[in-house]
């Protein structure tokens, strides 16, 4: 849809959770002339993480994670040293926020539940979208729709291993009760994501008895939700002014920064005290076990790796340091009988080691069910920044990138308005579209040349929601801002899509001290001449 076209007389969103709501909340207020159809093949609007298991604690902040369209928390912090975690979503309280998010912009009445899309395929005849529904699992009914946005996640399908020993699925770990009959097992995760170091953590529990290993091709990036040297969450300390860095220089000096924190703690809290300033204890012998398998991971993870592998789920450092977790290599083969020693740094030749595991649990990412709805013609690799395709000007998906660093459901708004804009005909579909999408995948495939970039759009969040606000006109410049003071301000506070926002007169604290704040102006010369060299 380009503009001045006129805009879809009929539009489904394929999936009710997080990216789903949004969507729909912004395609009623942009597209008011038009049907729009919600399908959502659960009972309930609140997605993956909406309800999970007792305990859960999320890895972003409620501050960061919260649409910009319905902001209700502040980037406070509550002095208790993080035992609360009360800046973070817990429990069930996302699955509140979105429920409380439909009912006030009265969205309940455009969804259907139990309402499960089996095939959607597109009818040159018609020049429509024809899309097979199964209602409370009555006979499928075809619908014929101008638009079609996408919104199913990537929490769909777990990415399969080739494994000879019995594989536990791990949506069923995500249920409330997933992990009561798992108790007196050897167990090996596969991966270091955020859901493979939770998995570990949770069936490590004392009370279940099991022997739980985790298994690593590489380091991962440990960064943890609370800052250890200054006791606020990692996300606060996140501003515009350290995303102005090249993530080049960024990744590059971060991953030094954080190797001589953890190895010169005590010199660190000197220069950036806490906010609280706590009296100083000596390490436990805990403590230093963990804080070397922190640095042993974080070594591992260096160069490029450093910017893929990174997760904010840090309290499984403790059960590897109890002992309740063990670290291991990946396995020699597809017996996953036998598995080499972590290394760090992973090149070096390693020891083998003999495990007889009663389960592994793949946890290696998930992909995108795309393919399978559409009948295999229709992949994630064809839609130009993870949301617009290339060939159907009509179909569009949101909530499908995976962030290196940041948060679904904030680039989901993103994406959300800035699709509902393009369906409205407020901004250009771009023009050579499949030129720029097949140049943007080369670049992303070199860049994150670990991942599956055919099954996944890795970003990084706010250079990601950067890009898609310059297209839709609303990057925070100096005039939108409201003037040099806030301006300034804004690049100093923990870094938000609130930011996108030129009416945002929220209250904006400074969390990054003054010495770190010198240094990134420091460094701001020569991020402008390695920009000028890169281009």
């Amino acid at each position: 849809m380009n503009v001045g076209e006129p805009t879809p007389k009929r539009l489904a969103i394929i999936g009710g959770g997080s990216s789903g709501l949004i969507t729909l909340k912004y395609a009623r207020d942009l597209l008011p002339d038009c049907e729009v159809r919600c399908y959502e093949q659960s009972g309930s609007i609140t997605g993956a993480w909406g309800h999970p298991y007792p305990g859960f604690v999320s890895t972003s902040t409620k501050y960061t994670t919260q649409f910009a369209c319905f902001p209700i928390f502040e980037p406070t912090v509550v002095d208790d040293a993080g035992k609360s975690r009360s800046e973070f979503f817990r429990d069930g309280e996302f699955g509140e926020y979105l429920e409380a998010f439909a009912h006030h912009f009265s969205l309940l009445d455009h969804i259907e539940l139990h309402s499960k899309v089996s095939n959607l395929r597109w009818h040159d005849a018609t020049q429509k979208w024809l899309v097979t529904i199964e209602r409370n699992g009555s006979i499928a009914i075809e619908e014929s729709f101008d638009a079609v946005v996408l919104c199913t996640g990537l929490v769909a399908q777990p990415r399969p291993i080739d494994c000879d020993v019995p594989l536990l699925d791990p949506q069923l770990l995500k249920q409330s009760n997933g992990f009561d009959g798992v108790r007196d097992k050897t167990i090996v995760i596969v991966g270091g994501g955020e859901s493979a170091v939770d998995f570990a953590d949770r069936l490590a529990c004392p009370e279940l008895n099991n022997k739980v290993y985790l298994s690593l091709r590489t380091g991962i990036r440990v960064s943890p939700r609370y800052h250890p040297i200054r006791s606020v969450p990692s996300d606060f300390l996140r501003n515009r002014l350290m995303l102005s860095i090249h993530e080049d220089l960024r990744n590059a000096i971060g991953q030094r920064f954080v190797e001589l924190r953890i190895r010169h703690r005590a010199w660190f809290e000197r220069l950036f005290p806490h906010r609280s300033k706590p009296s100083r204890v000596a390490e436990t012998a805990l403590q230093q076990t963990r804080s070397q398998w922190d640095y042993r991971l974080t070594k591992a993870a260096k160069d490029h790796l450093f910017n893929m592998f990174h997760n904010k789920s840090d309290v499984f450092l403790d059960r590897v340091a109890e002992g309740r977790i063990t670290i291991i290599g990946p396995p020699t083969d597809r017996s996953f009988r036998r598995f080499h020693e972590f290394r760090s740094p992973p090149l070096q030749a390693t020891n083998e080691l003999p495990i007889d595991p009663d389960l592994v649990i793949p946890a290696i990412g998930f992909q995108s069910t795309v393919a399978q709805l559409t009948g295999g013609t229709i992949r994630p690799t064809d839609f130009s920044l993870g949301c617009t395709n290339v060939n159907h000007p009509g179909l569009f998906a949101v909530g499908f990138t995976r962030p290196i660093i940041g948060n679904i459901p904030s680039i989901s708004e993103m994406q959300a308005r800035y699709v509902c804009k393009l369906l409205a005909g407020e901004v250009p579909r771009p023009d050579q579209i499949e030129q720029r999408n097949r140049i943007d995948r080369q670049r992303r495939e070199r860049r994150y040349s670990q991942i599956d970039c055919q099954h996944i759009y890795p970003v990084e969040m706010f250079s990601y929601c950067d890009q898609l606000a310059r297209l839709m006109g609303e990057y925070p410049t100096l005039s939108r801002s409201g003037g040099i003071v806030r301006w300034w301000q804004r690049r100093l506070s923990p870094a938000s899509t609130l930011h996108y926002l030129p009416s945002n007169k929220r209250n904006e604290p400074r969390f990054m001290p003054a010495s770190l704040i010198a240094l990134l102006l420091l460094l701001k010369p020569i991020d402008w001449v390695y920009r000028r060299f890169v281009r």
